[in-house]
């Protein structure tokens, strides 16, 4: 065993602490919550804010529901842009050193402060708790291997001194053992750290094939898992022939500097390459993780089922039955709202300190806010928190489904956002429905969809949905026109409500555009370009914005 490998360990193990303060939490998450709320409160009542809305005489949650409005983030933007400016006491008496750019739903930037507390609090679970909750399911022998960490994000500084950039860039900046990244996680700085709109597709790819003692995968989302995986299926030839030189392809898009700082690093290694080039010489019909990375033990990832389709694709056809998944639970730029908790179930369990979180039924919002010992199973709630960082009531727009209990704290798994994917007559279509559509027609014309979305066409008479997919492959023979069919087929099924508006009318029949391959890393690869965190990018299975509309409609085959 390594030293790194005893270390990683006794992380694990110093971790199981965290195990048993969340279930003596679990017993009475109800009385936690509370506790939080009055201290924060109580800490933040000489704020600006605090004074504001009268924090010092507020004494109980329900007390704190009828005097404080819930919010959003424009409500808090001009306390914002002042704290961004340097400007102290104004949400939060705490110090804010850092703020999460996060782009939103419509990709309008936003600055989240980041407290020092959340900091903690967050880096308590992600790191503590997930090893040691991993560790005690499936044993300790993944610390003997390397990660493939997919992880990546930079930071500016700004005028303040505080710095401004993705979540992420603070796990990568600042996570434990961040300075022996080379010796735990098999991509580079160059790739973790990112010179801005530099691709790092390549990189990862290549680094993680050229370790062959690899356990463990992490990344935000199972959609960029499943992006890096098949990466690796395109592209396996041209990454095994740099391995065997020592080289770096000149089809591969790099800065000069990078490029060279990536080459100090390596060597022909033919050795692993011909290992390689006989574990892909058996294709990829059939799940090929295992023969790559014989040690492979698990992928940590975000689940819920947003992410199912992704992370059923990289069951089915990458990691097979041997390789297990956690699921990391429900977080953000915005705090700490659940930690990991079974082997292989992707709903998780609500962590009572994470920050002061209310409930409220997803489908009605005249109903009153909920705190978490309130919850009942099988229920939908938007989440709206209290955090460490000086957001009150802060509507976070997700909608977490409550699965089950451990103890007397609720399990949730991430359902979606609010609102709809589409909405043209009433008919209220959500993005559940628009997943299960894609879905179905994959399975019953055996389709591969590559990434799917779908827009709401206002314009035309009757509007109409129009279905947009890549496909990565499809029967020979099948027409265009029974896809279509079938998409209306499943969305109808999945939403009861559509199918009189298709009926009588009011609604054209769902409309079909097929796109160029590779149209969806394209897209990726553009947000890269302008700024965003790879780490942070999600699937674009509603097209919201002009930009979005105008990028994939561009990219028709």
């Amino acid at each position: 065993m390594s030293g790194f490998g005893a270390m990683m360990k006794m992380m694990a193990r110093m971790g199981q602490s965290t195990i048993r303060a969340l279930d003596k939490m679990a017993e009475d998450p109800g009385k936690v919550q509370e506790e939080l709320l009055l201290n924060l409160l109580k800490a933040n009542q000489d704020t600006e804010y605090g004074k504001e809305f009268g924090f010092a005489n507020i004494h109980s949650v329900s007390e704190y529901q009828e005097k404080i409005p819930l919010r959003e983030y424009d409500d808090f933007a001009p306390y914002i842009e002042r704290m961004v400016k340097g400007g102290s006491n104004i949400l939060t008496s705490e110090t804010i050193n850092h703020f999460n750019r996060t782009s939103g739903t419509l990709g309008c930037a936003k600055y989240i402060p980041l407290s020092k507390k959340q900091t903690s609090v967050m880096g308590k679970y992600h790191a503590l708790h997930t090893n040691a909750a991993i560790s005690s399911q499936i044993g300790y022998g993944w610390n003997d291997g390397k990660g493939i960490n997919l992880m990546e994000g930079t930071a500016e500084v700004l005028e303040s001194g505080a710095t401004y950039g993705s979540a992420s860039s603070v796990a990568v900046k600042s996570g434990p053992f961040k300075n022996m990244n080379s010796k735990i996680y098999t991509s580079p700085i160059e790739a973790k750290q990112p010179a801005k709109g530099v691709i790092t597709r390549y990189i990862h790819a290549r680094f993680a094939l050229q370790e062959g003692n690899v356990t463990y995968v992490l990344a935000t989302f199972s959609s960029i898992v499943l992006e890096f995986f098949r990466y690796i299926e395109d592209h396996h030839d041209l990454i095994v022939n740099d391995i065997e030189k020592g080289t770096i392809d000149d089809s591969i898009d790099l800065p000069d500097e990078v490029r060279s700082s990536l080459l100090a690093k390596i060597k022909p290694d033919p050795e692993r390459a011909e290992y390689l080039r006989k574990a892909f010489s058996q294709g990829f019909d059939t799940p090929w993780a295992k023969r790559v990375w014989p040690g492979l033990e698990y992928i940590f990832c975000a689940g819920g089922a947003n992410f199912a389709p992704y992370t059923e694709k990289i069951k089915k056809g990458i990691i097979g039955d041997d390789v297990h998944v956690f699921y990391q639970g429900v977080s953000a730029s915005e705090g700490m709202f659940s930690a990991v908790y079974k082997v292989d179930r992707c709903d998780s369990i609500l962590v009572p300190d994470g920050c002061f979180m209310e409930f409220r039924n997803a489908e009605d919002e005249s109903a009153p806010c909920l705190t978490m010992d309130k919850l009942e199973e099988g229920k939908c709630y938007e989440l709206i928190i209290t955090n460490y960082s000086g957001l009150y009531r802060y509507r976070m727009h997700d909608v977490l489904r409550v699965t089950g209990f451990h103890l007397k704290t609720p399990l949730v798994q991430f359902e979606t956002r609010t609102g709809y994917a589409a909405n043209i007559r009433g008919e209220k279509t959500s993005e559940a429905a628009v997943r299960y559509a894609v879905c179905e027609t994959e399975k019953e014309l055996g389709l591969e969809v590559y990434d799917y979305s779908i827009y709401s066409d206002t314009d035309g008479n009757p509007p109409e949905y129009v279905f947009l997919l890549e496909l990565r492959s499809r029967p020979e023979g099948l027409e265009n026109e029974e896809i279509r069919k079938c998409l209306q087929k499943k969305l109808m099924l999945a939403n009861k409500n559509i199918v009189h508006h298709f009926e009588d009318g009011y609604l054209g029949d769902v409309r079909l555009v097929l796109l160029q391959p590779q149209t969806y890393l394209l897209y990726r690869d553009v947000m890269i370009v302008k700024g965003t965190s790879a780490s942070q990018l999600k699937p674009v299975n509603v097209i919201r914005n002009e930009f979005q509309r105008r990028f994939f409609f561009g990219l028709q085959e």
